[in-house]
């Protein structure tokens, strides 16, 4: 029984026991009463619960009327960019944010068939921030500084299906924004000399024992964070440009990778003059460990270098030939050290995230705290279309470019190791 229902069979069992009596002719008993006052405290009670019912659905009505969309004018503003894209929902790449752009639907809007190939074209949309344009990847795009990364737990015996995107360099790092070029101290060196400290004697101690506090040391080195455009271009055919599903596939596909890829080699390699950023195998402090044995070893001696300094070593990275020896390493009988061909599992070397970057040489690793290593936004992500370029308007192509403007940063290269795992190894550049 509903609510109503569950009153008019209480209210109507007072009634009858009233009734009842009426037709007597003589007054309710004592047992009567009772039950006719129980039965009258129900159907307050129903009624309450009635009410409220009633005020609960009169809620969600309303709220149904407001309609489906629950961002403020405020929040609107602010996830609306230049050229008129909001910021990205989960899983949303950036070939989709420049299609779903204001700049782009207005050309789709005016152009429903296409274009002729001498119209002129001009589709300029800025897409967002590094938050949102790496917001659909593994990296939590909010706070600016990025969690490190971690190895999800394996689960026996069954299997899982799922699989996440691999780990980059890019989602080690963290990600922030700049105003402009600045200048910043990188921590080169560290010295711990803290210790206790006995009361004075004298005046003249010159050390812990006669009193005088110690100092621990930081060796530094200036460095400049300079703006730089990191930028691809591509031609595709005016055909594809009006098919809108199709461009985001595409650009998602050929930009965002190389993109990446461009940036992920500036923060490895740039060399800190010559029109490049300061890369990490540029640094002045950053650490170095020799070949000993084996890659394994290696590595492992590598890993001691920075908690020997208070470091964390958030993951190794290993170029692609490294890696593949990883997964072939093999004992004396021929069994794989690792999972082998058959084994399922994360990637780890010493139960830390292994990832790997086509920007190192064979014979070269790299290891440390990657949240030390900043790529900051300047202005975001910007996509261009245009066909005022050679004779595209005559082929009816267009040219499209992506560009970002960043400053990189290597807060504290002495967190970060450069491992030979190789004879020979260890030099990058």
């Amino acid at each position: 029984m509903n609510l109503k229902a569950l009153r008019a069979a209480a209210f109507k069992a007072a009634q009858d026991i009233i009734n009842a009596a009426k037709a007597a002719n003589r007054d309710l008993t004592d047992t009567e009463q009772a039950e006719v006052t129980a039965k009258i405290a129900e159907v307050k009670e129903l009624d309450t619960k009635i009410e409220a019912a009633k005020k609960s659905a009169e809620l969600i009505t309303s709220l149904g009327e407001l309609g489906g969309s629950n961002e403020t004018d405020e929040d609107e503003a602010d996830s609306k960019k230049a050229g008129g894209a909001k910021t990205s929902p989960v899983g949303v790449h950036f070939g989709q944010m420049f299609v779903e752009s204001e700049a782009y639907k207005s050309f789709a809007k005016a152009h429903p068939s296409g274009v002729s190939g001498q119209m002129p074209i001009n589709i300029s949309a800025k897409i967002g921030g590094l938050r949102e344009v790496y917001y659909g990847t593994k990296s939590d795009p909010a706070p600016l500084a990025l969690p490190s990364a971690h190895v999800a737990p394996v689960r026996f015996p069954t299997v899982d299906l799922t699989y996440p995107p691999q780990l980059t360099l890019l989602d080690l790092i963290t990600k922030g924004e700049t105003a402009g070029a600045f200048e910043y101290l990188q921590i080169t060196s560290v010295t711990n000399n803290a210790e206790i400290v006995a009361e004075a004697a004298t005046a003249t101690g010159t050390d812990a024992a006669g009193g005088l506090k110690p100092l621990s040391t930081l060796g530094t080195n200036l460095a400049d964070a300079k703006v730089f455009a990191y930028a691809d271009g591509m031609t595709v055919t005016n055909a594809m440009l009006a098919d809108a599903p199709a461009l985001a596939s595409y650009l998602q596909s050929r930009f965002g990778y190389n993109i990446n890829t461009v940036i992920a080699g500036m923060l490895l390699n740039g060399s800190g003059d010559s029109g490049e950023p300061l890369g990490i195998l540029a640094s002045e402090g950053l650490q170095h460990q020799s070949f000993d044995t084996d890659m394994f070893r290696s590595i492992r001696k590598a890993i001691t270098k920075v908690t020997r300094i208070g470091g964390t070593v958030t993951a190794v990275l290993l170029s692609p030939e490294d890696d593949e020896e990883w997964d072939l390493a093999q004992d004396g009988n021929d069994r794989y050290y690792g999972q082998g061909p058959f084994g399922s599992g994360p990637g780890t070397a010493w139960g830390r995230p292994r990832v790997v970057s086509e920007q190192l040489q064979p014979g070269t690793a790299l290891l440390g705290d990657f949240k030390t290593v900043a790529l900051l936004d300047r202005e975001g992500l910007s996509v261009t279309a245009f066909n005022q370029h050679a004779d595209y308007a005559r082929r009816n192509l267009t040219y499209i470019r992506a560009e970002l403007r960043a400053a990189q940063c290597v807060f504290e290269p002495a967190k970060l190791v450069e491992v030979a795992t190789a004879v020979g190894g260890g030099d990058n550049s």
